[in-house]
């Protein structure tokens, strides 16, 4: 019977029909690491770290970026109106 409440309170507090996707999947991350240590939950972390890592290195590999770009904020232009004051900066690409 408790079981039972409980399913019903947590059914009522969520209303899962309206919840994005990316807030199930925060939701379900913050009720599974209530079961898991500090020190399993550093080590899924380290290992996830690690995969993303992985992951962009062989991304990089496969689209290199051949061209660097520096943005100089040394120079700067002004063009003042009577109500906004924008700045533009310029880029470079070598």
């Amino acid at each position: 019977m408790n079981l039972y409440h409980k399913i019903e309170e947590l059914l009522d507090k969520y209303k899962f029909e309206e919840l994005t996707l990316e807030e199930l999947f925060l939701e379900a991350d913050r009720i599974g690491n209530k079961y898991l240590t500090y020190q399993e939950r550093e080590e899924f972390n380290h290992r996830l770290a690690k995969e993303v890592n992985e992951i962009a290195d062989s991304i990089d590999k496969q689209f290199p970026e051949t061209e660097v770009e520096f943005i100089d904020f040394g120079s700067t232009t002004k063009k003042n109106s009577k109500k906004y004051t924008y700045k533009s900066y310029r880029t470079v690409k070598l």
